[in-house]
């Protein structure tokens, strides 16, 4: 069957539960049944209003795991790896090497995300120390990880290894597009349950705007506006 662009991200949201239904009945209905032992964690800003429509379908909560890239420091739209809302660092080591920075660029760029990220936290009144709370919310639970889409996959690798810290009985990937050698990437990289994923082409180059009909970046202040209103979204 011939794959339909997505109208929104949030309709994208909505897709991947039907998708769940599809292939896991059984997963689908213990979602319906027992919706307080699942939790998901959407990647911002893309995955927000993805987790959204997902979460709209099975009355299931949400929050943001912030990750940003530990950008090169020559070409600032790269980066060789991520920092996570907890200071998680995860290293692009092969690439890494082929960088031949020095260890006062490393610390000078792996300093500059974490202040980033702090920025990004205070920005949405969240607290530095979540550790505790993550506890609560991931500890014998399932959880879905979220985002509009995987390009390298480097982003979701880190935010898995940082809920993998806080022992979840399960952790599922649902994301509305991706290549197939990002997935095989992540499945050689990491241990997670299922991963849903409508739309997996089989390219060598490859963007996640191509699965949206109408592809744009969202605002810090859209993800404000969409969390304040949200029934899902944990405050």
């Amino acid at each position: 069957m011939k794959f339909e662009r997505y109208d929104s991200r949030f309709k994208a949201g909505e897709i991947l539960a039907e998708l769940i239904k599809e292939k896991d009945i059984e997963l689908y209905n213990s979602i319906l049944k027992n919706s307080k032992n699942f939790f998901c964690f959407a990647i911002p800003n893309g995955g927000v209003p993805v987790a959204e429509g997902f979460c709209s379908k099975f009355n299931i909560n949400y929050d943001m795991l912030i990750v940003r890239k530990i950008k090169i420091p020559w070409n600032t739209e790269a980066g060789f790896g991520s920092i996570t809302t907890d200071g998680s660092v995860l290293i692009n080591k092969p690439l890494l090497n082929q960088l031949s920075l020095s260890e006062e660029e490393l610390n000078k760029a792996i300093n500059l995300t974490r202040t980033e990220i702090k920025e990004r936290l205070q920005f949405y009144n969240k607290e530095t120390n979540l550790e505790d709370i993550y506890k609560k919310i991931i500890h014998q639970k399932h959880i879905f990880m979220i985002d509009d889409g995987l390009a390298s996959g480097f982003t979701m690798l880190a935010a898995i290894r940082m809920v993998q810290k806080y022992n979840p009985k399960k952790i599922f990937i649902a994301v509305p597009t991706a290549p197939l050698h990002t997935i095989q990437r992540i499945q050689s990289a990491v241990k997670f349950d299922e991963l849903f994923c409508p739309n997996i082409r089989n390219v060598w180059r490859f963007a996640v705007a191509d699965a949206y009909k109408a592809w744009r970046d969202l605002s810090e202040d859209e993800i404000v506006k969409i969390i304040e209103n949200s029934k899902f979204y944990m405050k």
